[in-house]
């Protein structure tokens, strides 16, 4: 058995900052996590995803408006796997840096699933570790609708995109807040044929509505086709190994 003033249960961005202060403050610290240190974030998000919008990009520029800088290329090619294999490189130099923060500041990391036990006690596969406070920092995972059958290969979650290697022929791509419009631009600007279905009347719901018509307008030259106002009642791999979607009467 552990004994520790702090255990916090999740290692992404609010988890190991909490971390790092309590340590700061004097406390011994442990921090669980079952995945990665450095969360959603760092790992399968925005960092990578970032990343990879800089390689589409480049491909864009070059692809479509090389001529505007006075530029000429014979034989261009893109290669995906080397955006993605560039985009884990950028996460694991951020997440190595975390590793050594955590270690810097004498925090036990701790790899596994974390179950609440009893009252200031929590276990990890057969070590159980007891705490003076324990803090859930267990951030999010990806919302999968009923009626979508998740493969991890014709269909997937965008943990499972952003790290895949492989640039489709053509995707689906349900739901065109900031998530799904990042994986059309880049998609887009490999040559993939890219349709983004939204339930709200326009993407990036969420944001000012002069943004979304500017965007819908930037996403559209790009040839991405959008359709708003519509759910996919059903997402299924299919026997010769793409996927069928289903919206309304329609298979798309």
């Amino acid at each position: 058995m552990s004994e520790f003033d702090v255990v916090i249960i999740g290692a992404g961005p609010a988890g190991y900052v909490c971390a790092i202060r309590a340590a700061q403050l004097g406390k011994s610290v442990a921090i669980v996590d079952k995945e990665w240190v450095g969360g959603v974030c760092l790992n399968v998000g925005c960092i990578p995803s970032k990343a990879l919008l800089r390689n589409a990009e480049l491909v864009h520029t070059i692809t479509h408006r090389a001529g505007e800088f006075g530029l000429t290329f014979d034989g261009f090619r893109a290669d995906y796997s080397a955006a993605v294999s560039r985009s884990r490189e950028v996460s694991l130099r951020l997440t190595t840096g975390i590793e050594f923060l955590l270690r810097k500041n004498k925090i036990e990391v701790i790899r596994g699933a974390a179950v609440l036990d009893l009252p200031g006690a929590i276990r990890v596969g057969d070590r159980r570790i007891e705490a003076t406070n324990i803090v859930l920092a267990t951030g999010s995972s990806p919302m999968v609708p009923g009626g979508i059958t998740v493969d991890g290969l014709a269909v997937q979650t965008s943990w499972q995109a952003i790290v895949d290697e492989r640039m489709p022929e053509s995707a689906v791509i349900v739901g065109a807040s900031a998530i799904g419009v990042e994986f059309a631009t880049v998609w887009s600007s490999y040559g993939c044929e890219v349709t983004l279905l939204e339930m709200a009347p326009r993407v990036v719901p969420l944001e000012d509505a002069d943004i979304s018509k500017d965007l819908t307008r930037q996403l559209t030259k790009r040839g991405i086709k959008i359709r708003t106002g519509v759910a996919a009642t059903a997402v299924v791999a299919t026997a010769d190994g793409r996927a069928g979607v289903t919206v309304g009467d329609e298979t798309l």
